[in-house]
Order: structure tokens, then C-alpha cells, then sequence
């Protein structure tokens, strides 16, 4: 049996991790791909500080950066379903995204070959390599399918 300080430590704990949960939960689908392009712009940019040799090549923070900007991909890609074309809150998501579905679709799929290219990297040659394929399919994805922010 649990001693009641021990369940007043815990009780506040749990109340915290509900209120998480239920404030995720009321996110939409936009806010949740808003929220894991913004968490994999951070992680982009230390691989970008490597690369341009602003930080020192450490290949486990390559590693690192990298599955999180592919978690991060599967998050936001996960989040473009029908009817999430139009806010609120404002999206920059282009109408060809659900007008080609197979073009993102590829487009999607670029971007993970890429960043799975760049976690297998062992070297700062190969990363630099990598980095700029993945930049590329970026770039790509973005052209295309996402208006700028005016």
C-alpha cells in the first residue's frame, strides 16, 4: 500500500501529464504539423551550423538531429488530412497538396530517403552531401506545396 505522501507527490504529476494530453488533444491538424516544422527548423539548424562550419562536425549530433527531423517529417505529414486546408490558425499550405496527392505523396518520400541518407552518414564529407540532398528535397517539397509567409 502506497504511503499518502507518496500519493501526494503523485496526484499532482498526473494531473499535469492530463492536462498535456488535453491540450494536445485539442490541437488540430494544423497546429500539429505548425508545431513538428517548427521543432524540425531547430534541429535543421544545427545540422546547418555544422555544415557551415559555425559548430564542429560530431557525427552522434548528426545522428541525433537527424531522427528528429524525421519523427518529425512522419508528424507533419501525418497531419495534412482533407479539409485542412484553411485555418484557423492561418496555414501556408498550397491547395496542390490535396490536388496532388501523389505529387506530395513523392515529394514526402524524397524527404525521408534524405534524411535517412543523412543519419547513415559516418563521415563530414558524406554529411555535407547529405545535408545539401536534404536541403534540395526541402526546397522541393516547399516550391510546390507551401506558400511563402508574407
Amino acid at each position: 500500500m502506497m504511503k499518502p505522501a507518496a500519493v501526494l507527490k503523485i496526484v499532482p504529476a498526473f494531473v499535469v501529464l492530463a492536462g498535456l494530453g488535453t491540450t494536445m488533444a485539442l490541437a488540430g491538424p494544423i497546429e500539429d504539423r505548425q508545431a513538428a516544422m517548427k521543432q524540425n527548423g531547430k534541429s535543421v539548424g544545427e545540422l546547418a551550423a555544422i555544415f557551415k562550419g559555425e559548430s564542429p562536425y560530431d557525427a552522434a549530433v548528426v545522428k541525433t538531429n537527424a531522427e528528429i527531423v524525421k519523427q518529425d517529417f512522419v508528424k507533419a505529414f501525418a497531419s495534412f488530412p482533407p479539409g485542412s486546408d484553411k485555418g484557423p490558425p492561418e496555414t501556408y499550405a498550397k491547395p496542390e497538396i490535396w490536388s496532388d496527392p501523389e505529387g506530395f505523396k513523392a515529394a514526402q518520400e524524397t524527404a525521408l530517403k534524405a534524411v535517412v541518407a543523412l543519419a547513415a552518414t559516418t563521415d563530414e564529407e558524406s554529411f555535407k552531401t547529405a545535408v545539401a540532398g536534404l536541403g534540395e528535397a526541402c526546397k522541393g517539397c516547399h516550391t510546390k506545396y507551401r506558400r511563402p509567409k508574407e
